[in-house]
C-alpha cells in the first residue's frame, strides 16, 4: 500500500513518533513518504486555523497518516487548516497519530472525535487512532504500542 504520514510537529516529539512510524510500515512492506506541515509565521497555540507553507496532495495514496500534538483539547491549528484544505478523502484509508501532554481524557479523546468527524465528512475510512503520552514513565512502551496499533490499521 502507497501511505503518506502527514504530520505536524511544533516541538519534535510527533514527528519523531511519526518516523519511526514510517520505518515501521516500510518494514512491514507499505510504500511511505513522509510529509512534514509547516506554518508561516510564529505559533499560536490558541488559534484553531494556521496559514501553511505548502498543502501536500493526497492524490498517490492509499492511505495516509495524519499526526499532530493535542493543543488545547483539539488538534494543532496546522492540521485544522490542512484538513479544511483537503476537498475530498474518498477511498483514502486514514488513521491518526497523537501525541499529548496529559492523560487521554483531557484532550486526546476530543481530539480523536474532532479529526474523526472532520475525515468521515470527507469520505475517509477511519481505520483507527494511536496516541503517546509523552509524559511519565513508560514513553517508549506507549510509542511502540502506538506504532503497533497504527501500523496494524494498514493490515489487509
Amino acid at each position: 500500500m502507497n501511505i503518506a504520514i502527514i504530520v505536524y510537529s511544533r516541538t519534535g516529539h510527533t514527528l519523531s513518533v511519526a518516523e519511526a512510524l514510517g520505518k515501521r510500515l516500510s518494514a512491514d512492506g507499505h510504500e511511505v513518504t513522509l510529509e512534514q506541515l509547516e506554518i508561516e509565521g510564529p505559533v499560536d497555540l490558541s488559534a484553531a486555523t494556521a496559514k501553511l507553507k505548502a498543502r501536500p496532495s493526497i492524490a498517490p495514496y492509499d492511505g495516509l497518516v495524519l499526526g499532530t500534538p493535542v493543543n488545547g483539547g483539539r488538534m494543532s491549528a496546522a492540521m485544522n487548516s490542512y484538513l479544511e484544505q483537503v476537498p475530498t478523502l474518498h477511498g483514502k484509508r486514514v488513521a491518526f497519530l497523537l501525541t499529548h501532554f496529559f492523560v487521554r481524557g483531557w484532550g486526546a479523546n476530543q481530539t480523536v472525535r474532532q479529526m474523526t468527524e472532520v475525515c468521515q465528512s470527507k469520505g475517509a475510512d477511519v481505520r483507527g487512532t494511536g496516541t503517546v503520552r509523552w509524559t511519565g514513565l513508560g514513553r517508549r512502551r506507549r510509542i511502540s504500542t502506538t506504532l503497533d496499533e497504527v501500523a496494524g490499521c494498514f493490515d489487509s
